[in-house]
């Protein structure tokens, strides 16, 4: 039997996926991540690995490709990744190079999110014909993955997609990238947790951004507004990559989408909002361009494994 194995790394916790060769789901395993150094970090995956196989009740000699998707300024033809603040790799480590040396098969490196948006696109045209797709990914930041052409679209400098920079109101907050009014200052999770303190009643919960939409999802009104300001943000997010790149599909994911309806619907709203103001926005934007991924499905994980595919 020959499998493939997805890797999802991220700041606090590993995800593997182990396939077989008809893309069946053989097992899935997720232990936490080893910041503490390069070594350390690799050492911590190829643990990961290794027990997932065990738990696939594969060996080692049946792998054939392993797929990384992780944070970071990430180079897949040099197989380096850097600016991984998060995992303690600021400068370029070859990541693709050390985790090919200890698993011993051929291993595809590439950015997290344009991973999870390589996943959302082969699951979106499971089922509708697709040439194209931007993933947006809202949680701790935002950023957008593109399928242009049926291929994985990077930039010349590795950073299309970073729409979470892109200002949309210069009277907005300051976000961490030290501009005004990034579309991230207002709708990732940090900032609706920030803009909800004070306004909503946290009741002596830790008031983040889940226990907002959980708030606004049982009736608080104040909660309520705190989310539908989000989402009018994150629907002029959704129509700026639509106007930008013309794709067929906008799949939304993320921590801050597993709210649920909580998540969905004021956006469903917002979106509503802008169509009625501009039958440009009705044209580009019908309601079935845009959906949120389901609540189980790991588009990072998942497209890790769609990587060792040719991109």
């Amino acid at each position: 039997m020959s499998v493939r194995v997805g890797l999802d790394i991220g700041g606090t916790k590993t995800a593997a996926l182990v396939v077989n060769a008809n893309g069946r789901t053989l097992a899935e395993v997720t232990q936490p991540t080893d910041v503490t150094g390069p070594d350390r970090l690799v050492a911590g995956v190829v643990a990961t690995v290794n027990r997932a196989l065990d738990a696939a009740g594969v060996t080692r000699a049946e792998l054939t490709g392993i797929g990384v998707g992780i944070p970071g300024q990430v180079d897949p033809d040099s197989g380096t990744v850097r600016l991984a603040v998060n995992l303690n790799l600021r400068e370029p480590f070859p990541l693709r190079d050390a985790l090919q040396k200890a698993l011993g098969a051929p291993v595809a490196l590439e950015n997290d999110v344009r991973a999870a948006a390589w996943g959302a696109f082969n699951w979106a045209r499971a089922t509708e014909p697709l040439n194209s797709l931007a993933y947006l990914s809202i949680g701790t930041g935002i950023a957008a993955g593109l399928v242009l052409e049926g291929r994985l679209y990077r930039g010349r400098r590795g950073m299309a997609g970073e729409v979470g920079h892109i200002p949309i109101d210069p009277a907005g907050p300051r976000c961490a990238c030290g501009s005004y009014g990034c579309l991230e200052a207002f709708a990732a999770g940090p900032a609706i947790a920030a803009y909800a303190a004070g306004v909503v009643p946290a009741d002596g919960e830790p008031l983040d951004a889940a226990r907002v939409y959980e708030l606004a999802g049982a009736g608080e009104p104040a909660a309520a507004r705190v989310v539908a300001r989000a989402a009018s943000y994150l629907a002029r997010g959704v129509y700026l990559l639509v106007m930008s790149y013309d794709v067929d599909k906008v799949v939304l994911g993320g921590g801050v989408t597993r709210a649920g309806m909580a998540f969905e619907r004021p956006l469903r709203d917002a979106l509503t909002a802008l169509r009625a103001d501009s039958p440009l926005a009705a044209s580009m934007l019908p309601e079935a361009k845009v959906a949120v991924v389901p609540f189980d499905f790991n588009a990072g994980v998942i497209g890790a494994v769609y990587l060792t595919n040719p991109v």
